[in-house]
């Protein structure tokens, strides 16, 4: 079987310069989710059709093992699929057509489809559902329970309607039975374009076996269109995730306030307080405390009993143990330790920070490689960027070590074991281990102006 995704169209109500596909669900787009749910379905081959600002989506598609395909002219659904004949020219299996713009869609719900298809052995079969409210969608035309058509609902009659099953946009199609049925589409409709959806009513004059799978959950076929969609998306994918991260026992205190992106991993007995937002692709391990207040940009990692209040972290490692704010920021490309304490207000971008470690208030500490039982003293600054040259150096802490109150450590620079940076001393030499360094100024005790006018 190959698959070939519809995403060509601009998403006009959108009001973007940015294609309909790239437009993003948890800082993944919504092409991506579609793709990744397509990699738990047994395919030969993925074409994509790309039209409205191709280059970009091809060059989203660089990391996808997927074929392309180009639609100049967007025409519809139906001169998509006509664009990828060449690309199918010697083909004589099943093809699946899937839109580009449904996030929602599962892997099982395809391979639902995928599996009655083939166990009916039809030619044609597509995902239907019932719907309460089917303004908008296409309607499924029948005759003695055999579907005859797909209307738009533009074209539909009054009656017409009134149908509640409407077309979910996923088909199965035996390629060479099918592909013929392309020559004969025509744009005479209200849109003037060729439909995929007309496909249904020339197989049925060609006495084609055309069946519909019903889709139980109608939400993960929502296309996004406008703003408000996409919204919707964002809500439902959280409410589903957050549905099953407590299933799997986790506890999520708020879950309207809070959101976690299905791509993550949490363990059991973890606590997820209100204003908690996770991205991208997240482990926490078990019995950990996250939030009130916490932003998680992955791919990071939070080892078991590890607590983090009111603090960003965004691309980095955090071992067991630790703890974490509030108003902490952990960078890019930090490996932190276990049993590390990373305390109010103190930043940390691309470090390295040992087990037993303590950075407790108002620190920056940028590029350096700090061992482990070493504490860094409040208002602690590791000056790392020579802004002359626009390079960034390095600073090594050894174990056991600890800088003072208001110290500046100007890199490149190496503290040894057991050192000791006084408090508001300004470091720009190696301190040897054992070491004590001061760098200030001598401090001198003068009499006040006031003072020497009452002696006289």
């Amino acid at each position: 079987m190959k698959a070939v995704v519809l995403a060509a169209g601009r998403g006009s109500r959108l009001k973007s310069k940015t294609p309909k596909v790239l437009h993003r669900v948890f800082d993944k787009p919504i092409l991506s989710w579609v793709l990744d749910s397509l990699a738990e379905v047994e395919l030969e081959e993925i074409i994509v059709v790309c039209g409205y600002r191709a280059d970009m989506v091809q060059s989203f598609l660089h990391a996808y093992p997927v074929t392309t395909v180009i639609q100049e002219e967007q025409l519809g659904t139906g001169h998509a699929l006509m664009m990828c004949r060449e690309a199918l020219a010697d083909y004589e299996g099943t093809v699946l057509v899937i839109n580009g713009d449904s996030p929602l869609i599962k892997s099982e719900t395809i391979n639902d489809l995928v599996n009655f298809h083939n166990d009916n052995i039809l030619d044609m079969t597509m995902l239907t559902c019932d719907l309460e409210r089917p303004e908008g969608y296409g309607r499924i035309i029948r005759k003695d329970g055999s579907i005859m058509a797909i209307k738009e609902e533009k074209d539909c009659s009054e009656a017409e309607k009134k149908i509640i099953e409407i077309n979910a946009g996923v088909y199965c199609l035996e390629w060479n039975t099918v592909k013929p049925g392309l020559e004969k589409l025509s744009s005479n409709n209200a849109q003037e374009e060729y439909y995929l959806t007309d496909l249904a009513a020339w197989a049925y004059s060609q006495a084609l076996s055309c069946s519909g799978c019903q889709l139980r959950n109608p939400y993960e076929v929502m296309g996004v269109n406008t703003r408000e969609d996409l919204a919707l998306v964002w809500k439902l994918m959280n409410e589903a995730n957050l549905q099953e991260l407590m299933i799997n026992g986790i506890t999520v205190v708020d879950p309207s306030n809070t959101m976690i992106s299905p791509d993550a991993d949490i363990g059991k007995d973890t606590v997820i307080y209100p204003g908690t937002y996770i991205q991208r692709r997240v482990v926490i391990g078990e019995n950990c405390q996250i939030g009130p207040g916490v932003t998680i940009f992955g791919p990071a990692e939070i080892g078991a009993n590890s607590t983090v209040i009111q603090s960003l972290i965004s691309r980095s490692s955090i071992g067991t143990d630790c703890n974490i704010g509030p108003f902490a920021h952990v960078r890019g490309g930090c490996d932190i330790s276990t049993n590390v304490k990373i305390g109010s207000f103190v930043e940390v971008k691309n470090s390295f920070i040992g087990e037993k470690s303590a950075a407790s208030h108002l620190s920056y500490i940028g590029d350096a490689k700090i061992k482990s039982n070493v504490n860094i003293g409040a208002g602690t600054v590791v000056a790392n960027y020579d802004h002359r040259t626009g390079e960034k150096h390095q600073t090594t802490i050894k174990s056991n070590s600890s800088t003072g109150a208001n110290s500046v450590l100007v890199a490149p620079v190496t503290l040894g074991e057991n050192a000791t940076v006084a408090a508001g001393s300004v470091i720009t030499d190696d301190v040897p281990d054992g070491n004590v360094a001061i760098a200030r100024p001598k401090q001198e005790n003068k009499p006040s102006k006031k003072t020497f006018v009452q002696n006289q």
